[in-house]
């Protein structure tokens, strides 16, 4: 009986600390275009930490949330970040992901998103960080920052009959 007991401890610490290095794993495993969008939110999330209780410690990767979208000029990634027992670093060129920092336990998620309606002009997306609980208060901005634009179309705006045409005025055509 004592011995099954001790198998058990044994193996919920063995999943736990399985689960705790998953995001460190997690990370080695994406897309260099989508390290690249993390390594942002860990930047951003590191340097703008009012929502951290501790405010030396460091962010990191832990899980994406969902698939990255990425069409044609456009993009949109949703992540997880977690205390670790890092200190946080004091340059922004340090503020990216450690593998070697162990996540900290009963530590919020901090949910983050970045996106761009402008692929080529990802070196100022939009990034957004709050604690996990708070996403909801967020939902309304970051869904008119990073719903897809609207590409052109026929609508009955722009629609014109060739009646209409006037000439001889600016604007006209």
């Amino acid at each position: 009986m004592e011995m099954s007991g001790l198998m058990s401890v044994l193996l919920v610490t063995s999943a736990a600390l399985l689960f705790i290095a998953n995001g460190q794993s997690n990370y080695d495993m994406l897309r260099e275009v989508d390290k690249k969008h993390v390594d942002m939110a860990i930047r951003y999330a590191n340097k703008n930490s009012e929502f951290q209780k501790n405010k030396k410690e460091h962010l990191n990767f832990f899980q994406l949330l969902g698939q990255p979208e990425i069409n044609g000029r456009e993009f949109n990634i949703n992540l997880l970040l977690k205390a670790t027992e890092c200190t946080k670093a004091s340059s922004d060129s340090e503020h990216k992901h450690h593998p070697e920092c162990h996540f900290k336990s009963r530590r919020p998620y901090i949910n983050c998103v970045v996106c761009s309606k402008d692929f080529h002009d990802s070196t100022d997306p939009y990034i957004d960080c709050v604690l996990q609980k708070d996403v909801k208060k967020q939902d309304d901005i970051r869904h008119n920052k990073c719903s897809p634009l609207q590409h052109g179309g026929y609508s009955i705006l722009a629609l014109r009959d060739k009646e209409d045409l006037q000439t001889g005025c600016l604007g006209c055509f």
